[in-house]
């Protein structure tokens, strides 16, 4: 019997919730933005997992030991892992495309584009973008080459990615033009993502407050979209940086809507695109 169904599920105070979401900051540089009464039940469900009552106990977990960092990650994938889709905010792909299109039709372009899905969460992102790529590139440009690098603070959510298999109920969200080329519906209730796009995309855990040392450099595309909430305003601008600085010359970044508030860098144009927050790196059309 769980500790919540035997009545004994602890109770946890506002001033116990504030040191701990204290903690997560300090050591993984993120703000949680759930309400208190979600934050409070993963906290029991780690508790629960645990065998702990006490949650002091459970506070006092969060030193500098490596069990500290292994129970931080463990919390921390279930406070981050959010909800995602395929081809969710759909004119940003069409810019995606747009993008390719006009790179390929250069006459310039290198033979081999590189990806990145910056919080990429369960996949579905990178996925959408190797979805756009794989069917720009298939038109008479075997010969082009393109790979796909998706990272996330969750290792729960790369495990998952890495699997590229999702309920059958998500090919709505994919447009027809690529549901029936780059999913297979045949796993009774499950559709598993292409191996022509699974075999070309690699899931890493990664934490962006920590990009100026990531190894992952020179892409031509870089999506970013609704993960900048997670960490505090004064580090936002910083990450962005980095980003940009991870492009090649011509390179395309994508954040979220209003991820962008204040944010200026020399290195890069707006691109006008209603409703999407897009910028091409200045240089070349090409990989750097």
């Amino acid at each position: 019997m769980s500790l919540a169904a035997a009545g004994r599920a602890p109770e946890i105070g506002g001033e116990q919730l504030g040191l701990l979401m204290q903690a997560l900051r300090t050591h993984a540089g993120i703000t949680i933005d759930s309400t208190p009464g979600v934050i409070a039940g993963h906290v029991r469900e780690r508790m629960e997992h645990l065998g702990m009552l006490d949650v002091d106990a459970y506070l006092a977990l969060f030193d500098d030991s490596i069990a500290a960092r292994a129970e931080r990650l463990a919390l921390t994938d279930l406070l981050t892992v959010k909800e995602t889709r395929f081809f969710r905010q759909p004119a940003a792909f069409q810019v995606l495309a747009q993008y390719l299109d006009k790179v390929v039709g250069s006459g310039a372009a290198p033979a081999e584009f590189s990806f990145w899905s910056a919080g990429c969460s369960t996949g579905q992102e990178l996925y959408s973008m190797a979805m756009v790529a794989e069917a720009v590139f298939g038109h008479g440009e075997s010969w082009r080459e393109w790979h796909g690098i998706g990272s996330d603070l969750s290792f729960r959510a790369v495990v998952q990615a890495r699997e590229g298999v999702y309920p059958e109920k998500v090919l709505g969200d994919i447009p027809v033009q690529y549901r029936g080329r780059f999913m297979d519906p045949k796993l009774g209730g499950r559709a598993r993502v292409a191996d022509v796009i699974r075999h070309r995309t690699h899931f890493f855990h990664s934490n962006l407050l920590h990009v100026d040392v990531a190894p992952f450099a020179s892409f031509n595309v870089i999506f970013c979209q609704n993960v900048l909430i997670y960490f505090p305003r004064q580090e936002r601008a910083g990450i962005i940086d980095q980003l940009v600085d991870r492009l090649g010359p011509g390179g395309l970044l994508v954040l979220g809507p209003g991820e962008d508030v204040s944010w200026q860098n020399p290195n890069v144009e707006r691109l006008l695109s209603p409703g999407v927050c897009a910028y091409r790196k200045n240089g070349g059309s090409g990989r750097g």
